[in-house]
């Protein structure tokens, strides 16, 4: 096994010592639906997101894949004001730091025998994403890319969001998400994504977008696997949020028929049973709409409920018999539909993420 030693700061009084480099995951894997002679299935979505790619600080050995533990040097000053998570390590009651013995001490730092760091460990981080954090912190930018892949600032994202350091990563996160950030045109992993990314650094007006739009679009949990996402919680408020939405499209649906039931939509009795009966027999063919259809309603988006119910629901009548005249006949279900389905789409559209929180 292999350990790496990197200072980046030579005269600092910390080292972190990140063991089992690279292992966790953090990208998510996303399934989304596909169509083909009119049957859905589901891929994962491979679309490209690593590259540019960085220079790997594992790039230093042969083999990475050998390399056990890297130690960086640093400065406890500025890891405590940079992240409250290090602050509590170094300072609190039960110190999570240990000083180096002289057996232990790395070959770089056997020239400062009177300096003897305090060590701290960190676990499975992507080992070029805490160095590029360490940099940011202890200010030495010219080591710090101004652009960089979606993937590698997920990882980037997981140590901001861990140690809590938006704040000291906030400006160069700006300088990341003005180069590499644009809005998803679909739904899948990219919006998955950007939406660990803006929650790790803060970014609320982009969270809240993209929350809207994996609520509007978003197809069940089950079809995204992101177990070590720090945002796993957060995605299924927003399935909740997905489900209930759909639930009151089916609730809406279940109103318009008792209305034309009882009489009270349609402009007589004939036009209210011939829309009702065109109604119930859509419904009943629908594979979205008939009365079976289960919660949580998993493959289905809010979007695949509202473009099937105005499809279902747009029924022409043609004329009807009246008492003076034979007139173009006005009344159908779409019309009473689409007032109810545009505040739904607004009210996703003004969804903000802050809604969810201390809920």
């Amino acid at each position: 096994m292999v350990v790496l030693t990197h200072d980046v700061d030579p005269q600092g009084d910390l080292v972190v010592v990140l063991g089992m480099p690279n292992s966790t995951n953090l990208i998510p894997k996303v399934y989304i639906k596909k169509c083909w002679s009119g049957i859905s299935y589901f891929i994962r979505d491979w679309d490209i997101f690593n590259v540019p790619k960085v220079k790997s600080i594992l790039q230093a050995v042969d083999d990475p894949v050998l390399v056990h533990k890297v130690r960086f040097r640093v400065s406890s000053h500025h890891m405590k004001m940079a992240s409250p998570v290090f602050a509590k390590m170094l300072d609190g009651p039960w110190s999570e730091s240990n000083s180096l013995n002289s057996s232990s001490t790395p070959a770089s730092l056997g020239n400062n025998s009177a300096v003897r760091p305090r060590e701290v460990t960190a676990h499975s981080w992507d080992a070029d994403a805490l160095l590029v954090v360490l940099n940011v912190i202890h200010g030495i930018n010219d080591q710090v890319p101004r652009e960089v892949s979606v993937d590698f600032l997920v990882e980037i994202a997981g140590v901001v969001d861990y140690y809590h350091c938006q704040r000291a990563m906030q400006l160069a996160g700006e300088v990341w998400r003005q180069k590499v950030y644009e809005f998803p045109v679909k739904y899948g992993k990219g919006c998955i994504s950007w939406l660990f990314i803006s929650w790790a650094f803060g970014w609320e007006g982009v969270s809240s977008q993209l929350a809207s739009f994996i609520i509007a679009h978003g197809q069940g949990l089950s079809h995204i696997k992101s177990d070590e996402l720090p945002v796993t919680s957060i995605l299924g408020k927003f399935d909740k949020k997905r489900q209930e939405y759909i639930a009151k499209i089916m609730t809406r649906l279940d109103e318009v028929a008792e209305d034309l039931l009882n009489g009270r939509a349609g402009c007589n009795n004939e036009c209210s049973s011939m829309l009702l009966g065109s109604l119930m027999r859509r419904r009943h063919a629908s594979a979205l709409l008939n009365f079976t259809h289960p919660s949580p309603y998993t493959n289905y988006s809010v979007n695949d409920f509202i473009k099937e119910t105005l499809v279902v629901c747009t029924i022409e009548l043609g004329s009807i018999k009246r008492k003076r005249s034979d007139t173009p006949h006005t009344c159908n279900i779409a019309a009473m539909m689409k007032p109810f389905l545009k505040e739904t789409w607004e009210e996703i559209r003004r969804f903000k993420i802050s809604d969810l929180q201390d809920k």
